[in-house]
């Protein structure tokens, strides 16, 4: 019976050794064994210039793995976030930039690695689908649009003088506009659901952090609204005022303490070019015409 069993464990270690041995048989070579620090780097970087971003990632992580300190890691590492960026790995880029960001706070191109961190964030929930069937980002969670804007708001304020700020700038205002059309979309939810209140406060909210947008004029609408709806007449009037100082087109009308609203819009006159009503669809179709 014991000779069985150490039998048995011996087939079992000569199948495992074989398997191992059968492993280390087809498994690639490393081409970095005996490579220096700079010569892993320079392959990586390589790779990064041609757009090989899968293989840029493989020698920016064998460079950190073996050589973590020095100049070539440190710069790998942004290279590694950027990498991780461009080949839709938006999470390992945000940890790589975030890693960078703790370790090297006084870096002259920390502002990269914040304006990095920003792009991933602004861009972590975006695919092809979602590209493709255009959809709005404001009707969906917007914390990570918050995240993004908190590090462009960084870029412009502790680096101003870098290249990255009129970029950070224009998608600050992009964001804003975004987050703004995300309190108006669940305003108008609240007002579907007659929760005006809630309304009310989701649009004071957005006047606060967000005025200015093109959401101004259809939150101070909903305000107007729900403060007729619950017999606020003194509030309702104020906004009501409100929105007529920002929007003249508008004329506001009292009738017995409910404000109403109506947009006046003037259409330009446009100076078309009279058609001479004898000429027929032969005539316009008749080639000889033209010679």
């Amino acid at each position: 019976m014991k000779a069985k069993i150490l039998l048995i464990n011996l087939i079992f270690s000569l199948l495992l050794s074989s398997c191992s041995y059968m492993e280390g048989v087809f498994k690639e070579p490393d081409p970095t064994i005996g490579m220096t620090a700079a010569q892993i780097y320079g392959e990586g970087k390589a790779f990064l210039d041609a757009e090989d971003y899968p293989n840029a990632i493989i020698y920016f992580d064998i460079l950190e793995a073996r050589y973590p300190f020095g100049i070539y890691s440190t710069q790998s590492m942004l290279d590694l976030a950027y990498a991780s960026y461009q080949s839709n790995l938006k999470s390992e880029a945000i940890v790589n930039a975030d890693r960078f960001i703790r370790l090297y706070p006084n870096h002259p191109q920390v502002s990269y690695a914040y304006y990095l961190r920003a792009l991933a964030n602004f861009d972590k929930d975006s695919n092809f689908i979602t590209k493709l069937f255009a959809q709005d980002p404001s009707k969906y969670d917007v914390s990570k649009l918050k995240k993004s804007f908190d590090d462009f708001s960084i870029v412009i304020n502790k680096f101003p003088d870098s290249k990255y700020a009129k970029d950070s700038r224009n998608r600050l205002l992009y964001i804003k506009n975004m987050m703004a059309r995300n309190e108006l979309y669940i305003a108008k939810y609240y007002v579907k659901r007659n929760a005006h209140i809630a309304a009310i406060e989701r649009v004071k909210y957005l006047l606060t952090n967000y005025n200015g947008t093109p959401s101004t004029e259809d939150a101070l609408l909903i305000l107007i609204d729900s403060y007729n709806y619950l017999n606020m007449n003194d509030l309702a009037i104020d906004s009501a005022r409100v929105l007529k100082e920002n929007y003249p087109e508008y004329t506001i009308t009292n009738k017995n303490g409910i404000i109403i609203t109506k947009k006046v819009v003037k259409v330009a006159k446009k100076e078309g070019i009279k058609k001479d009503k004898s000429s027929s669809w032969f005539d316009f179709l008749n080639i000889y015409n033209y010679f």
